[in-house]
């Protein structure tokens, strides 16, 4: 709206954006934390800058990154602010529809927090921080905020039964006053903590006590190996075979999407079947798959966590001369609390893992070691947050 005195007109351009909140959206949330952070800085001018991270780190459309908390935390010393947000899916990005609570920001044109809750699939909160967390260095780089480890949410203490799974979900409380920045009115929408106990897939019963052996229907095809695992399965398959249920056959079938990894390429052959033709780097044939990795001191690989409970056995192969190093971390997101480790401690490997108050060590013995710079495949079963067992043994 123009203003003037008689001499001088001052023209000011305010932008109304209006973002519906869904109980899907609240559902489907996390809430990341920065550090030396005021609510008023964050809006005007890190808030862009902010969603524009998040989009980068997820891969999908900055329309698709909805902000619809912002909040000091009074329960730590230091300016810590809690930002809340939700993210489409990337094939979800684009479509927009009404129903919820609403969130209203006014200001320039640089501001924003999405235009409107998203019809399609949102990021499950636990793919969400999971993400987040391993890109949290890429993050931090584009939005100039230092964005500290999660905080353990109201599932840390276990409250479901059985093999029930705990979910932390937010829940709608109230609208709380507009914060002001200079180039920024925003109403938040402040959410509620609150849990929710459900049975996940594999197990079942009133109760969920009772765990299903989900190969027990066959699935896997060809002669393929079925190894039921905690809320799973996995096809072991034949050679030329490859697919979820060893249903693709390379010496005869055709190309199907997702046959070669690593973003190789698949052809089809005139005599039948397929091959992939694989990009440059270490990538191994048949489907650029990449099994081997090397790497130097004080760095790591990062992988999306375990999600088992209760049982699970990992295996692999590793060389080193080095007399300690880790070898497997898993944890959570804050670093405390429940993890396990595998090192090498003078030559030796040892397992440490704590599911509770207790800590657990389980140290076998390799005669020589197994710093001898010669292959060593080693096998970890973990059950039931009690037993743990380490098999180690030089590959031939």
């Amino acid at each position: 709206m123009p203003r003037h005195n008689g001499l001088h007109r001052v023209t000011a351009l305010c932008t109304l954006r209006v973002t519906i909140i869904t109980d899907d959206m609240l559902t489907n949330s996390i809430t990341v934390r920065l550090e030396n952070m005021s609510q008023e800085r964050f809006l005007s001018p890190l808030l862009s800058l902010f969603m524009d991270g998040v989009a980068a780190v997820l891969s999908t459309s900055r329309d698709g990154v909805f902000v619809f908390n912002v909040q000091n935390d009074t329960d730590v010393h230091g300016a810590i602010l809690n930002v809340t947000f939700s993210a489409l899916l990337p094939s979800a990005t684009g479509a927009v529809t009404l129903g919820g609570g609403a969130v209203g920001l006014g200001g320039g044109s640089g501001g924003g927090g999405g235009g409107g809750g998203g019809v399609g699939r949102f990021f499950p909160s636990e793919d969400l921080q999971e993400r987040i967390y391993l890109n949290r260095t890429m993050l931090q780089r584009i939005t100039s905020q230092q964005v500290l480890p999660f905080d353990d949410n109201i599932c840390l203490r276990e409250p479901c039964e059985n093999y029930m799974k705990c979910i932390s979900v937010l829940r709608f409380d109230s609208s709380p006053p507009f914060i002001a920045s200079d180039t920024m009115l925003f109403r938040p929408i402040h959410p509620i903590n609150g849990l929710r106990c459900r049975c996940p897939a594999g197990f079942t019963g009133d109760y969920c006590e009772t765990e299903v052996d989900l190969c027990y229907s066959g699935p896997c095809r060809n002669n393929g190996r079925c190894r039921s695992r905690e809320g799973g399965y996995t096809c072991e398959c034949q050679e030329d075979f490859t697919g979820e249920h060893c249903e693709v056959n390379a010496r005869s079938g055709r190309c199907v999407p997702g046959v070669c990894k690593n973003g190789g390429t698949c052809v089809d052959l005139l005599v039948g079947g397929f091959m992939c033709q694989c990009p440059a780097g270490e990538f191994e044939k048949p489907y650029c798959e990449m099994t081997t990795r090397s790497f130097p001191g004080q760095s790591f690989i990062t992988f999306r966590g375990l999600r088992q409970r209760f049982h699970f056995t990992v295996s692999f192969m590793f060389a080193t001369r080095d007399r300690n190093a880790l070898l497997l971390y898993n944890g959570r997101f804050n670093e405390k609390h429940d993890f396990i480790a595998l090192e090498i401690i003078e030559e030796q490997v040892r397992l440490t893992f704590s599911a509770g108050e207790t800590k657990t060590i389980v140290a076998p013995f390799v005669l020589g070691g197994v710093s001898d710079g010669q292959w060593h495949s080693v096998q970890l079963h973990y059950y039931n947050k009690k037993m743990g067992k380490v098999i180690v043994y030089e590959q031939q």
